[in-house]
């Protein structure tokens, strides 16, 4: 390999994982600090605060989603993988797509970050514990890849 295919790879590599921080970090902080301090404010204000915050995250997920997706496929093609690490990446894939697709219902919600009927705290509870999952699978797949 050659000077600027390692940085390729690694500036890959470093993207991917850094995208999943921030999508996964944004979701555990949105469930366990915003919403509960949301909820007490009065319902104006809530809504107000809820739907401002909803529009940040929404641009900032959009973008994330993005650029994972780029990455990964980058990382997966840079490899022959055996039958085992396939396997593996698909139930990881699963996991990904409920991910992405519970983020983006959830941000673009027409009412907003608000609790409503406790939704909201089940779908960030369900991207917390599905990120958790991929992140096992991935710690998984990358000790297959090992020499």
């Amino acid at each position: 390999m050659t000077d600027i295919e390692i940085l390729i790879h690694v500036l890959a590599r470093f993207i991917h994982i850094i995208c999943a921080i921030f999508l996964l970090g944004g979701c555990f902080y949105a469930r366990y600090v915003l919403t509960p301090v949301i909820n007490i404010l009065p319902e104006d204000k809530r809504m107000t605060a809820a739907a401002g915050a909803q529009l940040r995250y929404r641009s900032m997920l959009f973008i994330l989603v993005g650029l994972s997706l780029l990455s990964g496929v980058y990382n997966l093609l840079q490899n022959s993988h055996s039958r085992l690490y396939h396997i593996a990446f698909g139930i990881k894939m699963l996991g990904v797509l409920h991910i992405y697709a519970t983020a983006i219902l959830w941000a673009t919600s027409p009412y907003g970050d608000a609790d409503i009927a406790g939704k909201a705290k089940h779908r960030l509870i369900s991207i917390t514990i599905a990120g958790m999952i991929v992140v096992l699978i991935s710690a998984y797949l990358r000790s297959l890849s090992l020499p």
